[in-house]
């Protein structure tokens, strides 16, 4: 979704080989997400989601927004990032969870969480 390459950030070798990729999209709503994080698993481990996340941060305004899978939410909180409930969400995300939920009650998961970096 809005997958944009302007918007995005990449981390390569210094041979130049893509290990991994990150951007910050800006939604109707005005909210910033930082999204689209990936890793090439061989390169997982090594500090490269770490940086990418650092260099959007440092380069952004506040607030941030992320969704993540609720196991990732401690990776993120050492950023600063905080879980936050309904009544803090741009209206992006709450219409993002209302539509993630149906299919999480179908398949019988946790939903994601949504964070915040103020």
């Amino acid at each position: 979704m809005d997958l944009n390459w302007k918007h995005f950030i990449v981390a390569e070798t210094s041979e130049g080989v893509f290990i991994g990729c990150a951007q910050l999209k800006t939604h109707q709503d005005k909210s910033l997400e930082v999204a689209s994080l990936a890793v090439e698993d061989a390169f997982r481990g090594q500090g490269v989601a770490r940086a990418l996340i650092e260099k959007l941060i440092t380069q952004s305004p506040r607030p941030l927004y992320l969704m993540c899978r609720p196991e990732l939410g401690v990776f993120y909180e050492r950023f600063g990032f905080r879980v936050i409930g309904v009544e803090e969400m741009p209206p992006y995300f709450l219409r993002m969870l209302r539509v993630i939920k149906v299919f999480v009650f179908l398949i019988r998961r946790e939903g994601p969480l949504i964070m915040r970096l103020d």
